[in-house]
């Protein structure tokens, strides 16, 4: 059941977080929100999250900085990337922080449930 899984969700653009946090708490997830790369940097090192929506492109720092930075921290939340870079470009990101999943913008409903539910539900077995 979604009701107990936990998203972080780090998107900079309003529109695409609010429709984001709407869809996911109305399937029962528990959301927070982000929108700046710092504070998904805070969020990830204070909690685990069953599954972290996170946009690539952030304010408060560069891609490379802080693809570097989330690395570093050894995150243990599976990672759902979602951008509108070239595919060539975000795959090589996600092989570098272990994704769980890559989700090309603009983002598919259907796709994005269907993974999120997937990779959540895979965390919480492993006791998260």
């Amino acid at each position: 059941m979604p009701g107990k899984h936990v998203i972080l969700v780090a998107e900079d653009d309003a529109d695409t977080a609010a429709m984001l946090e709407e869809l996911l708490t109305l399937e029962g997830y528990e959301v927070e929100m982000t929108a700046t790369a710092g504070g998904a940097l805070d969020a990830l090192a204070e909690r685990r999250f069953h599954a972290v929506l996170l946009d690539l492109t952030m304010p408060g720092m560069t891609t490379d900085r802080f693809v570097s930075e989330l690395a570093g921290l050894g995150a243990r939340s599976p990672l759902l990337i979602f951008s509108a870079r070239l595919p060539h470009e975000t795959q090589a990101i996600a092989e570098r922080l272990s994704a769980a999943a890559l989700i090309p913008k603009p983002v598919d409903i259907d796709v994005l449930l269907g993974t999120l539910a997937r990779v959540a539900l895979a965390a919480a077995g492993e006791g998260g």
